[in-house]
Formats: C-alpha cells, structure tokens, sequence
C-alpha cells in the first residue's frame, strides 16, 4: 500500500481533519488497545449484527494497519458489503486500495459508534481491486471511550471570538461537554489565548445554529490538525424574558413527541415530551446519549400529538439538566416561530387535555354561538332588522372573518355540554394591537366576568407573542364608563401598574357626525397627510398630555400594508391613515381615519375618525367640522362615528357630547402583571365574606 504522506503543522490540514473524514489517518490513540477486559467483549454473532447494520445505512468502519519497515501505524476507511460469520467483504476507497500485503500489517477492524469502539483481530484473506476480504474472529473487545456519546458534524461552521481577534474554522464533532473545531487552513492563530474564554457562534449556510461562551480545554494549533476543543460555559440561555407568572405547564404523558433533525450533525431525533405549554415543553435522554446544549437552534421542529397531528416551529434549548434521581438528562425548548394557525391547533389541545371548558370557536359551533350572541345582546335587534343588511349576508361574512382567517379574527368561547355560556371576540384592529369588541357571560357567578375573560385573553395570545411572530405589542378594549361593568376593572389594573407604559386609559368624547358638502378650507388652512415632522408633534403632545400607549398601539408610526392584504385575503377593507389640521404651518388637530367594510357593532370602532386635538384653545369647532367634512368624502354613508380627544374640547366648545368612550390598552410586557393582579382579585372574591 502506498500511503498518502501526513500533514505536518507547517502544512494546511484539510477541510475535515478526522478520520470520518479524511483518509488516510495516523493512528494516535493507543491506549484504546491496552484494554483487554474479558467483560467488555462481544461474539461473532453481536460482530456481524454491528456490521449488518453498517451494511443497511451504509457506513463505514475503520481497517487499523502498520507498516513493518516504521511501525507507522494508520487507520483507513472500509465499507462493508457481504458479511457472513466467519468473513467479511469490504470495499476501499480507490486511494486506499493500492495495498501491498506484504509490506503493511492488518491489524484491528475498528467501529466507532462514538461511544464505544469494537476493536477485532481480523486476518487478510484476499484483495481484488477495491474489494478486501477478512476472516473475523471469534471474539472481539468493546472499549468505552465516553460517558456521553460523540456527534460527527460537516457543514457546520464556527467563529471564535476573542475580543478584537476572531478565528473561523468547522465543527468536525461534539459531545455536550466539547466541541471540536478545525480551524481553517492558513489562518494566523498567533493572537489566540487558550486560556481566556471565547464567544462561540455556530452556523450553517448563514442560519445561526448557537451562541455562547466557551472555555479552551484542548489547543492542537501547532499539530497537524490544527483542532481546538471546547466546552461550553452556559447550562441555562432564556429565550424570552423572565416572567413574574410562568405559563402552566402539563404533564404530556405518552400524547406529545418532538422530532427534528439535530442542528449540528443533521441525525434524526425523536423524544418523548416530558410536559408542555403553549411557551415551550422539555424532553429527556439517557446520559449516553446527551445531545443538546443550551443556546443551541433547533430551525424545524415538529411537535407531533398522539401520533398524528403534527406542529411545526422553531425551538431555542434553555436549559440542560442531570437528574440524579432518574438517572437522565432533561433539556428545556422554547418554542419560536409557530404560525398563528398552527399556535391555536396546539392552544385547543392543550386546553382540551387540561379539561378547560375553553376553545377557538369553529363552524360546527356558529349555530349555537349564534343564539347566544343574540341572548347577550351582541346585536342591537332593532339596528340589525332595519339597516338594510341581509342576516343570511351578514353571518355569511361573520363566519368568513372568524372562522377562515384567525391571523386577524379570533374568538374565544366558554361551553358546558355543547352549550355556549361565554364568548370573546377579538379582532387584528391595528397591526400592533389586537381589540377586544366583544365579552359576554351567561351564568356565571363573578359580578363583572371581564377579568376572567382577560385572563383567558392574556394566557392565549401572551405565550403567542413571546415567540416573536406576533407583531401586536397591545391588547385594547373601549367601554363606556358609566355603564360598562368592567369600567371598575380598567380603572383599577390601570392605577394599579401606575405606569403608562404598562396600561393605559383615554378618555373621548364620541358623537355621531352628518356629513355636508365639503368646503374648501380657508387661506392659510391645510389638511394633509401626515409628515414625519407632524408625528413627532403628536407623539410629543400625547406623551406630555398622558404619557400612555395610545398612539403606539393604534399605529400610527406603523405601516398597515400587511393588515391591508391580511383583511383584503378575507374579503374585507381594512386601512388607516393619520392626517394633519395646520393654520399657517402650526400642527393643530390630527385625524386618524379608520375605514372598514366590517359591519355591525364594528362601524363605531374601526370605520370613523379619530380626532386628537393639541391646541385646544386655539382649535374651534367650526373649523374641526370643517376638517372632518373634508375627510367625510372617505366614506360612503352620510353618518361618520367621530371620537374627539381630549374628552374636554366639546363641551368648552357647547357641543352636547352624545357618549363618553374610552380606550383601555395593556402592553403585552405588562400581562404577567395583569394575570398577578386578576388572581389576587380571583383570590380576594373567593376567600371574602
């Protein structure tokens, strides 16, 4: 056999310095050969099932040869083909197959499952070209080499960085505790300190893959390898922020499994779930088979329910656990990146396994929503007989917007024996907030049920947009103080976080404007569209004014093409700009004009104009009216809903107020705040007098 010479340290070594990789390989680990230990050794027959199953996936062993003249010993790869009790035919790589039996002894078959290795004492029987035939002995020798079992990567590429100083190399293989790296060729490592500890970052084809610090544990720069090894630092890595209520988690039994191929060698994996809410589950292994560290991507994962329903998302490793009384290791996941649809597939069924009586409404439940939605007042009956739309067209769309297009329509209903006896409607208002415009209880205790509902609200889009998908920042809800029984609840959560940031109350006066023919505005008046300057002004009189989440939550800054296309893919119009009323260059009023073709209960909200006013001692009404008669022509009916901030202009004005409305939003940063302070409300009614 004619060997390929081995690279020195002042050679490049080549793209995947292992033998997995590269062959042939100078045989350095001789102390795997020293243990004889009758225990640690298999038959024949356990041989030839080991090589079967190479056979089957196609793999390799390694064939461990010497050279007489140097004792230069090397490990070169055989693919097995025919193996029978006694022999086996192997194929060789064509560089390898120049052998000269005479000059090289054949000493061990090697197979690394990369826990253990087989080592075997075969003898050459014949080679006729690549094909090498081998007697296998009676008995071989098993030596454990790792606690854990090692992954062989490719593909997988890495920065090291140091500071200033960052090297780049490819993950040849890991284990939980150690990653090795080969460092690209001809890179200048002079700067490296092996003793300080590196920021690591792992990818493939630019998809990161991990991140996070490691220590230096073994540095081969200088060998012909030129291989460092790592071990990473972090055993815990948050996806999302700390919570002051962690969402419930159940314990998953035999019903959920997780599959997905590993980030860094590419193997298929499948595991159990252990437990499982809608932020994240764990799962767990044996020791030996430790395969995932914190920090570590996994970009597509399928959470599989009761072998059938199937989930696809992103997962984040969180955390990295050995268990001494089970005897295993458990890895926290976080899941990232699961559509919308996908998210509520999972949201129903781990709420159905919990025995919540609580669900995303479907179509075969509309008959039964609907009678109930009638019975708790959800339509004005005398609106929805007389205003000239069809109830067949009206449910027909009802059904279209909630039922098909849950990315900017959701429900949530409460039933006991297929009997509705609760109901929320949500709906994608603005592109960074979600409206509740509809909550109702039939028999339930609580004086004012809203607080159960938001929590409910809260428990299914939080975990939601802890993933990082959802764009909406805000929950928001209007209600007329005087008379909504959930006014007390707003009023109080919101003194309560005493911070605008976390939730906030506007108040406005709501009134029903009629159309004229519009005029055009005087000299020096003008109405446009707004510039960045213009909502800078507003974001500056509304933070000085209130300080709350108004402005941010209704979008202001937002560009709405993509809740545009989302409402236009349902059949719907849903669109909203913000205008600007200037008196010689002076910012004076602004308009933010809703349109919407969603009927019903929805025109108030979502098809009018709101009107923020910053000077109001300058401002008169006539001129407001003026302003808003030319934004009229927007719309189609002759009746537009017009909601005045602040709530003081009319009545300074002598404008009757027809309704004082107001707006409650809660920062999705703040609802673990709100879930404490509904349970304490929860806690306080159930142990009071």
């Amino acid at each position: 056999m004619s060997v390929q010479a081995i690279p020195d340290g002042n050679r490049s070594s080549r793209l995947h310095t292992t033998p997995h990789y590269s062959s042939p390989w100078l045989f350095q680990n001789h102390k795997i050969l020293s243990g004889n230990d009758p225990s640690e050794s298999i038959p024949a027959d356990e041989l030839v099932k080991k090589i079967n199953r190479a056979i089957l996936k196609k793999e390799f062993v390694f064939l461990h040869l010497e050279q007489r003249t140097t004792a230069t010993q090397f490990l070169i790869k055989a693919y097995p083909q025919i193996c029978s009790q006694a022999e086996l035919l192997c194929r060789l790589e064509p560089a390898d197959a120049a052998v000269d039996l005479k000059n090289y002894e054949l000493r061990h078959l090697m197979i690394d499952d990369g826990l253990s290795v087989i080592i075997s004492n075969v003898s050459p029987v014949s080679l006729d070209g690549f094909f090498l035939r081998l007697t296998l002995p009676a008995n071989s020798k098993v030596q454990t080499r790792r606690r854990a079992k090692r992954h062989l990567c490719k593909n997988t590429h890495c920065k090291i960085i140091q500071g200033d100083f960052i090297l780049s190399g490819t993950i040849i293989d890991f284990t939980t505790q150690a990653l090795g790296i080969n460092i690209t060729p001809n890179t200048d490592t002079t700067d490296f300190n092996d003793d300080k500890p590196a920021f690591l970052i792992v990818d493939r084809e630019g998809l990161e893959l991990y991140s996070g610090m490691g220590r230096c544990l073994r540095n081969r720069l200088n060998n012909f390898d030129r291989r460092l090894v790592f071990t990473p630092l972090i055993q815990q890595d948050a996806l999302y922020p700390s919570k002051e209520l962690p969402h419930d988690k159940q314990q998953a039994g035999n019903a959920f499994c997780a599959s997905f191929h590993h980030p860094f060698s590419n193997t298929y994996v499948e595991r159990d779930i252990c437990d499982i809410s809608l932020t994240g589950f764990s799962i767990c292994n044996e020791p030996e088979e430790d395969l995932l560290l914190p920090g570590m991507w996994i970009p597509e994962l399928a959470i599989v329910y009761a072998g059938y329903v199937k989930m696809k998302c992103k997962a984040k490793v969180t955390y990295r656990l050995a268990d001494e009384e089970t005897g295993k290791v458990k890895y926290g996941l976080a899941m990232s990146g699961m559509d919308l649809e996908t998210y509520t597939r999972l949201s129903r069924i781990i709420w159905a396994s919990s025995g919540a009586r609580i669900g995303i409404a479907s179509e075969a439940e509309m008959d039964a929503l609907w009678e109930f939605m009638f019975e708790a007042g959800y339509f004005d009956q005398e609106q929805y007989g007389n205003n000239g739309v069809k109830p067949d067209f009206f449910k027909e769309s009802y059904l279209r917007l909630y039922g098909s297009h849950q990315d900017i329509a959701r429900q949530i209903i409460y039933k006991t024996n297929g009997k509705i006896n609760g109901h929320i409607a949500m709906l994608r208002a603005y592109e960074p907030a979600w409206l509740i415009h509809h909550y109702a209880a039939d028999g339930r205790n609580e004086r004012s049920p809203f607080s159960s509902f938001l929590k409910d609200v809260i428990n299914y889009l939080a975990p939601y947009h802890r993933q990082q998908t959802a764009m909406a920042d805000y929950f928001m809800a209007y209600y007329t103080p005087e008379r909504d029984g959930a006014a007390k609840f707003f009023n109080y959560f919101a003194r309560h976080a005493n911070n605008g940031k976390k939730c906030s109350v506007d108040s406005f006066a709501a009134m029903h404007f009629r159309k004229k023919i519009a005029k055009k505005l005087p000299e020096g008046w003008v109405l446009r569209e707004c510039t960045l300057d213009d909502l800078f002004k507003l974001k500056e009189f509304y933070e000085a004014a209130a300080g709350g989440l108004l402005i941010e939550a209704m979008g202001v800054n937002a560009p709405a093409e993509a809740l545009k296309k989302s409402f236009a893919a349902a059949g719907f119009r849903r669109e909203y700009r913000t205008y600007c009323l200037c008196c010689q260059n002076k910012q004076l009023a602004f308009f933010i004009v809703n349109r919407s073709d969603i009927s019903v209960k929805l025109d108030e909200l979502l098809n009018g104009i709101t009107a923020i006013i910053i000077e109001p001692d300058i401002l008169s009404w006539a001129m407001l009216a003026a302003a808003v008669n030319n934004l009229a022509v927007l719309y189609d009916q002759g009746t537009i809903p017009l909601m005045i901030y602040p709530f003081y202009f009319l009545p300074v004005q002598n404008i009757k107020v027809e309704q004082e409305r107001a707006i409650w939003i809660l920062h999705t940063k703040a609802a673990d705040e709100c879930l404490s302070y509904i349970n304490k409300l929860t806690s306080i009614r159930h142990t009071g007098p």
